[in-house]
């Protein structure tokens, strides 16, 4: 897809990867639609970007405020030809015993409703088209998942997964599907992740911080070229290649002696 003059929506676009995703599509000549749960957000990275980027206050977990967003894009910009589902939050690192029912809630339908929501309010009318894109933002911790950030993990696998199946349902309608698995990146969320940490390790840690451009930038290449996986932090993979090859090693007879799949198993 040639993404100069297409419509691009992306949610949480107030800051961090989302307004790296807007800003790599604005530099290619799309017309960029960005939304966040805070107005003033959203705004001041529309006029930072310029270039005819429009802000809107989105609820991505409202139905209500998704028909609002996508009505308000179309009247302004155009039916959305793009559409990024990046708006997420995550909690401090803690084990998960000590999350509480209402942040577990919080988590799973800002990242896996909202993403859901996102894609049901725009894949009827991409396959009636016969063209579109959708761009999902998962995490490293997506295929990834570690102590204390359990339940983060497990609403970025989720994406994960709903990103994999839709991809097989729209691509006979020419639509395509990329999941983004970002590492650690310069956001309001990576930065007031660890708030306990001293100044010194603060300040160390910010340095590894990629910065959003880039990674939007990689998004705008997936989407020009259809690809499904978006790696922008390659120094995972050493772990990610031993969790496969662990799951690979549990591979072997099946529980039921003699069973074949798509067969009734003898004796």
């Amino acid at each position: 897809m040639d993404v100069a003059g297409k419509v691009v929506l992306v949610t949480g676009g107030g800051g961090g990867i989302g307004a790296g995703m807007a800003e790599a599509f604005a530099e290619k000549g799309a017309k960029v639609a960005v939304t966040d749960i805070n107005p003033a957000y959203a705004q001041a990275e529309a006029e930072r970007i310029g270039r005819g980027t429009i802000a809107l206050a989105q609820d991505v977990t409202s139905p209500e405020s998704w028909a609002e967003v996508k009505a308000a894009v179309e009247a302004r910009l155009g039916a959305v030809d793009v559409l990024c589902n990046n708006a997420g939050i995550a909690l401090p690192f803690k084990p998960m015993e000590d999350i509480s029912l209402a942040q577990f809630d919080r988590v799973m339908a800002v990242n896996v409703r909202g993403v859901f929501l996102g894609c049901t309010a725009f894949m009827p009318e991409m396959k009636a088209r016969g063209s579109g894109h959708i761009a999902n933002t998962s995490s490293v911790n997506g295929q990834l998942p570690h102590q204390t950030f359990a339940v983060y993990s497990a609403s970025k696998f989720a994406v994960a997964a709903m990103s994999e199946a839709i991809r097989e349902e729209l691509a006979p309608f020419g639509v395509g599907v990329s999941i983004l698995y970002p590492g650690l990146t310069r956001s309001r969320m990576s930065e007031g992740q660890a708030p306990d940490l001293p100044e010194e390790m603060r300040k160390q840690l910010s340095a590894l911080m990629m910065e959003p451009i880039w990674l939007g930038r990689a998004v705008v290449r997936a989407v020009e070229d259809n690809r499904l996986h978006i790696i922008t932090h390659p120094d995972h993979l050493p772990a990610l290649k031993a969790r496969i090859d662990a799951l690979y090693a549990a591979f072997g007879e099946p529980a039921q002696p003699g069973y074949i799949a798509g067969r009734i198993p003898k004796g």
